[in-house]
């Protein structure tokens, strides 16, 4: 049996959609310093398929971020009585991109001003929301974006698979092996792509800003999967 063989037969490898749905709890980190909102937020949320991982502090969630596995993030911009800023959570957010550059960031806040989303879209941001929120925005919001970290992850997986095969493991076939994989690649991407355009009803400039590409970029992927 050769590498590829047996990375094709083992129990993980289902196709990109398939373990796109295969656990049905996405893993949330919710950053708030009031309780009540990130009780609000459990409650919404359970019934959606998420498991939150509250955190009452900045310090707090880059803590959670080290100890757990995460699918997404949604962090208030403000941690104290008084600010209004949004530095703390704009600290927080490249302090959880550092520790994790494929985590989607959405972040939320009750002072909201253009210059500050446009900072934090600018930051590395998937988004930002509004308190108070409208509820089934906010669900399919996080949603998209759990699933968009879960196959980036993914997809991290199967390059570092394709890399360690081309590295020569014994008993693997580099040859065989990377045009399998980069098939499971290209089919995570157009799954990304499609959901992407169809989140934002075929806008292609806000589909780009939430897959991380630019334009051109992304007209050359839609063009690739015939989208």
């Amino acid at each position: 049996m050769t590498m590829l063989d047996a990375v094709l037969d083992r129990p993980d490898s289902l196709t990109a959609a398939s373990r796109l749905n295969a656990a049905t709890s996405f893993r949330l980190l919710v950053a708030d310093d009031q309780r009540e909102v990130t009780d609000a937020l459990r409650l919404l949320l359970a019934g959606h398929d998420f498991t939150v991982h509250a955190a009452s502090s900045p310090a707090e969630a880059i803590a959670v971020a080290r100890t757990s596995t995460l699918d997404a993030a949604l962090i208030d911009l403000n941690y104290e009585k008084g600010r209004t800023s949004g530095d703390q959570g704009l600290d927080l957010l490249t302090a959880l991109l550092r520790h994790d550059p494929l985590l989607p960031v959405v972040g939320m806040t009750a002072w909201s001003s253009m210059d500050l989303v446009t900072t934090a879209l600018r930051r590395g941001a998937r988004d930002v929301v509004e308190k108070p929120w409208d509820e089934a925005r906010l669900v399919a919001l996080l949603r998209s974006q759990a699933e968009l970290g879960r196959a980036l992850k993914r997809v991290a997986e199967l390059e570092n698979e394709v890399q360690q095969l081309r590295a020569g493991i014994p008993g693997g076939s580099a040859t065989d092996a990377a045009p399998a994989n980069g098939m499971r690649l290209l089919e995570v991407e157009g799954l990304l792509v499609r959901r992407a355009m169809e989140k934002h009803q075929g806008n292609v400039s806000r589909a780009a800003r939430t897959l991380g590409l630019s334009r051109s970029a992304l007209y050359r992927r839609l063009e690739r999967h015939k989208i």
